[in-house]
C-alpha cells in the first residue's frame, strides 16, 4: 500500500499510554485518538497528538465513525485499540495485505486459548453468523485491528453505534464484494479494563447481523 496512513484510536475507559502513541506514530504518517467519555482523571497529558473529544460516552462504532469524518483526507486508516490488545508492530503486514485489499482485520485466532472463554465463544458464534449471512468467512471478524482503504474508508458508510458498528461495517464490505484480507496478530489480555459487556454486546451484535 502507498499513500498516507492515519491512525484513529478510539479510547473510552482509559487513554492510550505514550509508549503506544509513539509505537504507532513511528509507523503511520498521522495519529487520531478519540475522546468517547475518559474520567477526567484519564484522560491525561497526550501531548502533541491530535484530539478529538466526544464530551460523552456515545460508543466505539460512534468514536470511529466521528474520527473517519475527520480523516477523510487520508489513504487509509487504521484502527488500533488504546488497551494495548493491538500490537503497533503488525503495522506494516496490514499495510502490506493492503496492497490488494480494501480492508485489512486482525486474526487472533492462531492464541485462541489467550482469549478469555466468553470473549471467544462469542466471537466464533458472530464469526460462524456473518459467514452464514454473506457466504463469505471471516476467522476473527470481532477483531478491532483493522485497516480501511479505498471503497472500505470512502464509500461503506461505517455506521454510528457502540461494538455491533465494526460487524456492520464489515458486513456491508462483504456484501459488497470488496476483497478482505486478515493478517495474524497475538491475542493480548493483561487483565485491562474492557468496556465490551459480554451480553449485551454480543446481543447488538446478534441483531445486526439479523438485519
Amino acid at each position: 500500500m502507498t499513500g498516507a496512513l492515519a491512525a484513529l484510536v478510539p479510547c473510552h475507559l482509559s487513554a492510550p499510554r505514550p509508549e503506544l502513541i509513539e509505537a504507532i506514530r513511528a509507523e503511520v504518517d498521522h495519529v487520531l485518538v478519540v475522546d468517547d467519555g475518559l474520567p477526567v482523571d484519564a484522560a491525561g497529558d497526550l501531548g502533541d497528538v491530535e484530539v478529538l473529544r466526544l464530551g460523552g460516552n456515545h460508543g466505539k462504532g460512534t468514536a470511529i465513525a466521528r474520527g473517519l469524518n475527520l480523516l477523510s483526507d487520508a489513504d487509509a486508516v487504521l484502527l488500533i485499540d488504546a488497551d494495548g490488545q493491538h500490537p503497533p508492530s503488525a503495522i506494516p503486514a496490514f499495510r502490506q495485505a493492503a496492497g490488494d485489499a480494501e480492508l485489512v482485520i486482525g486474526n487472533r485466532f492462531g492464541e485462541l486459548g489467550r482469549i478469555p472463554v466468553e470473549r471467544r465463544l462469542a466471537n466464533l458464534a458472530a464469526s460462524a453468523a456473518l459467514t452464514a449471512v454473506t457466504r463469505r468467512r471471516i476467522a476473527d471478524s470481532q477483531c478491532g485491528m483493522r485497516l480501511l482503504r479505498g471503497r472500505a474508508l470512502h464509500e461503506i458508510s461505517f455506521p454510528e453505534g457502540r461494538f455491533e458498528a465494526e460487524t456492520i461495517h464489515l458486513k456491508r464490505c462483504l456484501r459488497a464484494g470488496l476483497r478482505v484480507r486478515s493478517v495474524p496478530i497475538p491475542a493480548i489480555y493483561d487483565g485491562e479494563a474492557s468496556a465490551y459487556r459480554a451480553l449485551v454486546d454480543s446481543a447488538r451484535i446478534a441483531v445486526a447481523l439479523a438485519k
